[in-house]
């Protein structure tokens, strides 16, 4: 790792996991800077919007649809990268993503397009795993039993598409997202990706901060 820039991981996990909760846990601590799309500057959103004008009408061309929700996602994670790429440490150590390119790439497989899932690969996805390889420097796998990760969805105030679903239906979805987090991990690190932490979410949740800045320390370098 560079003394340039900061560290950057990327929290991965299914809904409910604690991802957000983590990565704000790691910005009030002082530990962390947070790191999600969804909060990207408008003119880096605009240049993005006019690079992804290709792949707009390459999905338009294979599916006869515009495809906005899906396109929305790509623009704002190619802002997110060039936001992560020119960041300078100015007194950051590390930067948390948890909305970053597996979520992102997960999240096209499970409730984007199905074209996400069937058919030929798609040359673009393959090419934005490989821009963001230089830039993460691990991959932090959360997770916790299916009762858990239901209940926790279920409670909390943020709404789910499966939030009022049965558990069955929840477990499904699951499964589903595990799926391809999955497929998406093992194409990042064919792509020469960086190291994958595992950690289980069930309980002793007052010490998940330090066990993540545990992993970080030993793998992000």
């Amino acid at each position: 790792m560079g003394l340039s820039r900061p560290a950057v991981i990327e929290l991965v996990g299914p809904a409910g996991v604690g991802k957000t909760t983590l990565s704000l846990r790691l910005q009030t601590s002082g530990h962390a800077r947070r790191g999600t799309m969804w909060f990207v500057p408008r003119p880096a959103l605009l240049r993005s919007a006019i690079r992804q004008i290709p792949t707009a009408l390459t999905l338009y061309r294979q599916t006869g649809r515009f495809l906005w929700s899906e396109i929305k996602h790509l623009i704002r994670l190619d802002a997110l990268h060039t936001a992560v790429r020119t960041t300078h440490r100015n007194g950051t150590a590390l930067i948390a993503l948890d909305e970053g390119p597996v979520y992102t790439l997960s999240w096209l497989q499970v409730i984007g397009h199905r074209r996400f899932c069937d058919g030929p690969p798609l040359a673009f996805l393959q090419r934005t795993l490989e821009r963001w390889v230089p830039q993460l420097d691990a991959v932090i796998v959360l997770d916790a039993p299916d009762p858990i990760i239901t209940s926790r969805i279920r409670e909390r105030e943020k709404p789910h598409l499966v939030k009022d679903r049965s558990s069955a239906e929840i477990a499904a979805f699951l499964a589903a997202y595990r799926r391809a987090t999955e497929r998406v991990l093992a194409d990042l690190q064919a792509a020469g990706g960086p190291p994958v932490v595992r950690i289980d979410c069930s309980d002793d949740t007052n010490r998940l901060t330090e066990r993540v800045l545990e992993a970080v320390s030993v793998h992000a370098h």
